[in-house]
């Protein structure tokens, strides 16, 4: 009985000793890189929203307040360009993947006004 104790023991310390390595050959997802997901908030009740991530351009209307998500792996500049169709405030909130504020703008704009920004998205 206390043989068999003492292999269970050398048993589980052996599998605590031998547990799975994170970067192995043989984990097919080991070096992947795997996007992550920021918001863009437009708070208005009716404007376009495009914007750009990386070099991809992307377009949104935006009938009542909408949250868009956009996908980045590496550290890049976001803009965004807001063209309001009639007089309205316009709230922008831009969060990271993080969940960190990186900005949040309440402009009031005249009609087919547009407004510009630039934001720095950083991965760390």
């Amino acid at each position: 009985m206390n043989t068999l104790r003492m292999l269970l023991f050398v048993f589980c310390l052996s599998l605590l000793f031998t547990g799975c390595k994170k970067d192995s050959a043989l984990d097919p997802l080991s070096n992947v890189l795997f996007s992550k997901a920021g918001v863009i908030r437009v708070e208005c009740a009716d404007c376009v929203l495009n914007y750009t991530v990386l070099k991809d351009n992307y377009a949104v209307d935006i009938i009542n307040n909408e949250d868009v998500k956009f996908s980045y792996i590496s550290d890049f500049e976001l803009k965004t360009t807001i063209n309001a169709q009639k007089q309205q405030t316009i709230r922008l909130v831009v969060f990271d993947a993080y969940g960190r504020l990186i900005s949040n703008e309440l402009s009031t704009l005249d009609p087919g006004e547009v407004k510009t920004d630039s934001f720095k998205i950083q991965i760390k």
